[in-house]
């Protein structure tokens, strides 16, 4: 490949395809390294520039992958082209975050089930699907869904890191009986901590419930935990109800 193509490539953050031959340590760049070919010429990959997100597990899975990667540099010396496939995954990201929040849906794919939800792939780029952004009650994804399906979801928020959080178009919704006028003080419910603030918790104990407590001081309490919560008072015409966490649950209780 002629010094002047490649130098117009660097410029123009032309986007190269290969597939990953070799895994193995680099002198040059001191990291482990991917590499594959261009027009003759080797291209080798730092880990650091392997994925958005930080890639701590052995490179070797990336072997016989086909990759898409952008020259960022040449050492003429060694005739070796230095590339990024994180580079390449930003721009689909902020093509996708531009999408997003014009309004557009996408189908998802469930790639990885996660306590507090799971990772779903759109167009190839991992966004976070959370448990409160896929079922109005306290229903874990995992619960009902698994690896391999497929959602209908929508821009939830960005976050300041470029971070993408969706959530479900239609939300799963329990047959639960279970409404405001059920509850009533010193019950003792089960429920699901939505969102963790510095001045509390907000957990949920039926759909469209979120019932506001204190954050415990004996308990470390994390966003989708399940947790006994006992009903201090109910205002029902305000449609609200406080209470208090008691304890962390385990996910699955067998009998």
């Amino acid at each position: 490949m002629e010094m002047t193509k490649i130098k117009e490539a660097i410029e123009k953050g032309t986007v190269f395809n290969g597939m990953v031959r070799l895994v193995q340590r680099s002198e040059l760049l001191n990291t482990d390294i991917l590499m594959t070919e261009l027009n003759g010429m080797q291209v080798i990959i730092a880990r650091e520039e392997v994925d958005m997100r930080d890639v701590k597990t052995s490179l070797v899975n990336y072997i016989g992958r086909k990759i898409s990667f952008v020259i960022v540099s040449v050492d003429e010396d060694k005739g070796v082209l230095i590339a990024s496939r994180k580079v390449v995954q930003e721009k689909q990201r902020d093509a996708l975050i531009a999408e997003l929040e014009s309004g557009t849906e996408f189908e998802a794919k469930i790639t990885k089930i996660l306590p507090f939800g799971a990772y779903v792939e759109i167009k190839g780029i991992a966004v976070l699907l959370r448990n409160s952004d896929f079922a109005e009650g306290y229903t874990a994804l995992r619960e009902v869904s698994k690896v391999g399906d497929v959602l209908q979801v929508k821009l939830a928020k960005v976050t300041k890191n470029n971070r993408i959080l969706v959530q479900a178009v239609e939300k799963y919704k329990t047959d639960s009986p279970m409404n405001l006028e059920n509850f009533e003080p010193n019950q003792v419910v089960l429920g699901r901590i939505r969102s963790v603030k510095p001045w509390g918790c907000f957990v949920c104990i039926a759909e469209n419930i979120d019932a506001l407590c204190p954050i415990p001081g004996t308990i470390e309490v994390e966003e989708d935990m399940r947790v006994s919560f006992r009903i201090t008072q109910v205002r029902k015409e305000e449609e609200k109800v406080r209470g208090k966490i008691i304890n962390i649950l385990p996910d699955d209780i067998e009998e």
